[in-house]
């Protein structure tokens, strides 16, 4: 490394462990991984690097558990490479940011007597903390996301699109995770203020409501019984006035939600 320059890192979970990935010929093949299995030629040709480098490189995430492999079905002599591990996030030195933890406990002590800034100055000062070391975890935000909003739909489940989005309103109104408004359905879009997740987060000039986006994501695949990707159009962190989300379909290769529960449990 020339300079004392840090490079960007990206962070995937194994069964032996959090791998720290730098290598950019990696980076890169990790990167079209994540959007599903892909043969050994399409990375060859993607990368633009020698088959010897591309199968060394794979060799060697391979031994590390972050990836793996099977032959085609039509023709096993075709080698096709998958993720085995989870994407969970970056480090980039370059993204740090610069904030006073200190005001988020400020914050607090003004505001005791509300049992709720408790766990939002708890996620907020932990998020903020990542981020001052250039560390996110976006991806691993989403996924909790996704699996919090599978416990919770049954208690928001409805028998029609206007009633659930009236229940999902009232429970984040009740837990105190924003103001649901501005509701319209084709494509459904809304909008949600004062944001648990991003309204006192510095200015990132970007997106920050991951766990919200995994969790929305999860509840509108259950009640449509299809998978759909909430997506974020505005965002306080972005130095936007709202959070606003737009639900799209996300296509039957994001299967993520097969085992769908019962509907219309409120």
């Amino acid at each position: 490394m020339k300079g004392g320059e840090k490079k960007e890192l990206s962070l995937y979970g194994t069964d032996d462990g959090v791998r720290a990935v730098g290598n950019p010929v990696r980076r890169h093949i990790l990167l079209l991984l994540r959007d599903g299995e892909v043969c050994f030629e399409s990375i060859v040709a993607s990368s633009g690097r020698a088959k010897s480098t591309i199968s060394a490189h794979l060799s060697a995430l391979a031994d590390e558990g972050i990836i793996g492999s099977h032959p085609g079905d039509e023709d096993e002599r075709k080698k096709y490479f998958f993720l085995r591990s989870h994407y969970l996030g970056e480090l980039s030195p370059a993204d740090r940011i610069s904030d006073d933890l200190g005001t988020y406990a400020e914050g607090y002590r003004e505001g005791a007597a509300d049992p709720f800034s408790l766990y939002r100055l708890i996620y907020r000062t932990f998020r903020v903390s990542l981020l001052t070391e250039g560390i996110s975890i976006d991806p691993l935000l989403r996924e909790t996301g996704e699996t919090v909003g599978r416990a919770v739909y049954p208690a928001v489940a409805a028998d029609t699109l206007p009633a659930f989005t009236d229940n999902l309103s009232a429970f984040f109104e009740r837990h105190h995770l924003g103001h649901i408004d501005e509701v319209a359905p084709d494509p459904i879009t809304f909008s949600v203020y004062d944001c648990f997740e991003c309204v006192e987060l510095p200015i990132l000039g970007k997106p920050a409501c991951s766990f919200e986006t995994g969790f929305i994501s999860a509840l509108f695949s259950f009640q449509l019984r299809q998978p759909v990707d909430a997506v974020e159009l505005e965002c306080y962190a972005a130095g936007d006035p709202r959070c606003r989300f737009e639900i799209r379909d996300a296509g039957p290769e994001k299967n993520l939600y097969r085992d769908l529960p019962p509907q219309n449990q409120v």
